[in-house]
C-alpha cells in the first residue's frame, strides 16, 4: 500500500512540476508588440541609436527642435559616426514616448485615443511579462501620431 502511496506521490508532483514549470511557455510564445487606437506606427531611431539617453518617463514632441534636444546620440561605431536622427513630418505627426518595462520575455501592448470632448490623447501601455527571471527590459514605446493640436494635452498610463 505504501508503494502504491509512493508512486501516486511521484506521479502527482511530475504532472505538477510539468505545468508549473511550462505553463508559462504557451503564453510566452505570443507575447510581441502591438499598436492600435490612432498610432501612425511604432516609431524606431534606427540601428545607430539607443534611446538610452532618454531621461524622462513621458515625452510629448511636437516639434523639431524639441526632438533634436532630446540628447539621443548615435553609437560610438565607426558605421554610426555620422548618423543623424531620422526624419520626422511634424506638420503631420507628433511623437510620443511612454517607459514601461517588464522582466523576462515581454511584450508592449501600445494604444493611444482621441477624446475631442476632452481634448486630449490617452497614451496606455499595457506590459505584458512571463517568465521568471531577473532580466529586467524596457520600451521608451515610442510611437508616431496624428499631430496633437496645440490645445491638447496627452495622458500617459502604464499598466
Amino acid at each position: 500500500m505504501k508503494r502504491i502511496v509512493g508512486i501516486l506521490v511521484v506521479i502527482i508532483l511530475a504532472v505538477t512540476s510539468t505545468f508549473v514549470y511550462t505553463g508559462c511557455t504557451d503564453d510566452c510564445e505570443n507575447n510581441f508588440d502591438t499598436s492600435g487606437g490612432i498610432i501612425s506606427e511604432i516609431f524606431s531611431f534606427g540601428d545607430c541609436f539607443s534611446d538610452v539617453g532618454a531621461l524622462e518617463r513621458q515625452y510629448v514632441i511636437r516639434d523639431n527642435a524639441a526632438y533634436q534636444s532630446l540628447g539621443i546620440l548615435p553609437l560610438n561605431t565607426q558605421e554610426c559616426m555620422n548618423a543623424n536622427l531620422p526624419d520626422i513630418d511634424f506638420d503631420t505627426h507628433s511623437l510620443l514616448g511612454l517607459y514601461a518595462d517588464g522582466s523576462c520575455n515581454v511584450g508592449f501592448d501600445r494604444i493611444v485615443t482621441q477624446n475631442d470632448n476632452t481634448k486630449k490623447y490617452t497614451y496606455t501601455v499595457n506590459v505584458n511579462a512571463c517568465g521568471n527571471c531577473e532580466s529586467l527590459h524596457f520600451s521608451m514605446n515610442w510611437v508616431l501620431v496624428p499631430k496633437l493640436p496645440d490645445d491638447y494635452t496627452v495622458e500617459f498610463v502604464v499598466e
